[in-house]
Protein backbone atom coordinates (compact mmCIF):
# COMPACT_ATOMS: atom_id res chain seq x y z
CA UNK A 1 0.00 0.00 0.00
CA UNK A 2 1.39 3.39 -0.94
CA UNK A 3 1.96 6.21 1.52
CA UNK A 4 -0.88 8.18 -0.06
CA UNK A 5 -3.26 5.26 0.32
CA UNK A 6 -2.18 4.79 3.93
CA UNK A 7 -2.76 8.50 4.64
CA UNK A 8 -6.19 8.31 2.99
CA UNK A 9 -7.05 5.27 5.09
CA UNK A 10 -5.93 7.03 8.25
CA UNK A 11 -8.00 10.10 7.37
CA UNK A 12 -11.01 7.89 6.77
CA UNK A 13 -10.57 6.09 10.10
CA UNK A 14 -10.19 9.40 11.94
CA UNK A 15 -13.42 10.62 10.36
CA UNK A 16 -15.41 7.69 11.72
CA UNK A 17 -17.52 8.10 14.81
CA UNK A 18 -16.16 5.17 16.80
CA UNK A 19 -17.09 4.21 20.32
CA UNK A 20 -14.38 3.14 22.74
CA UNK A 21 -15.42 -0.47 22.17
CA UNK A 22 -15.16 -0.03 18.37
CA UNK A 23 -11.73 1.57 18.70
CA UNK A 24 -10.52 -1.33 20.83
CA UNK A 25 -11.87 -3.85 18.29
CA UNK A 26 -10.15 -2.02 15.42
CA UNK A 27 -6.88 -1.76 17.33
CA UNK A 28 -6.91 -5.49 18.08
CA UNK A 29 -7.47 -6.28 14.39
CA UNK A 30 -4.65 -3.98 13.35
CA UNK A 31 -2.23 -5.40 15.91
CA UNK A 32 -3.24 -9.05 15.42
CA UNK A 33 -4.34 -9.51 11.80
CA UNK A 34 -6.87 -12.23 11.07
CA UNK A 35 -4.17 -14.20 9.23
CA UNK A 36 -3.02 -15.36 12.68
CA UNK A 37 -6.50 -16.64 13.41
CA UNK A 38 -6.45 -20.48 13.41
CA UNK A 39 -9.59 -20.73 11.27
CA UNK A 40 -8.21 -18.31 8.68
CA UNK A 41 -4.87 -20.12 8.67
CA UNK A 42 -6.65 -23.45 8.03
CA UNK A 43 -8.68 -21.92 5.22
CA UNK A 44 -5.58 -20.45 3.59
CA UNK A 45 -3.77 -23.79 3.90
CA UNK A 46 -6.74 -25.58 2.32
CA UNK A 47 -6.85 -23.13 -0.61
CA UNK A 48 -3.07 -23.34 -1.06
CA UNK A 49 -3.11 -27.15 -1.01
CA UNK A 50 -6.08 -27.35 -3.38
CA UNK A 51 -4.52 -24.95 -5.88
CA UNK A 52 -1.18 -26.74 -5.67
CA UNK A 53 -2.85 -30.08 -6.35
CA UNK A 54 -4.81 -28.61 -9.29
CA UNK A 55 -1.67 -27.07 -10.77
CA UNK A 56 0.24 -30.33 -10.42
CA UNK A 57 -2.61 -32.15 -12.18
CA UNK A 58 -2.56 -29.58 -14.99
CA UNK A 59 1.20 -30.10 -15.45
CA UNK A 60 0.74 -33.86 -15.44
CA UNK A 61 -1.97 -33.51 -18.09
CA UNK A 62 0.34 -31.37 -20.24
CA UNK A 63 2.98 -34.11 -20.03
CA UNK A 64 0.35 -36.66 -21.07
CA UNK A 65 0.58 -38.55 -17.78
CA UNK A 66 -3.10 -38.14 -16.90
CA UNK A 67 -6.31 -37.10 -18.63
CA UNK A 68 -8.28 -34.35 -16.96
CA UNK A 69 -11.99 -34.62 -16.36
CA UNK A 70 -14.19 -32.65 -18.77
CA UNK A 71 -16.60 -30.05 -17.46
CA UNK A 72 -19.56 -32.24 -18.43
CA UNK A 73 -18.06 -35.18 -16.51
CA UNK A 74 -17.50 -32.96 -13.50
CA UNK A 75 -21.06 -31.61 -13.55
CA UNK A 76 -22.47 -35.13 -13.92
CA UNK A 77 -20.40 -36.21 -10.91
CA UNK A 78 -21.79 -33.29 -8.86
CA UNK A 79 -25.34 -34.25 -9.85
CA UNK A 80 -24.72 -37.84 -8.74
CA UNK A 81 -23.34 -36.68 -5.39
CA UNK A 82 -26.39 -34.48 -4.80
CA UNK A 83 -28.72 -37.40 -5.53
CA UNK A 84 -26.90 -39.70 -3.11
Amino acid sequence: MTTTAMNNLWSYIQGLSLSQRNRKWLAERLINPTADDPKTARQKAYVRDTLTRALNEAYAAQRGEIQLQTLDEFLAELDEEEKA
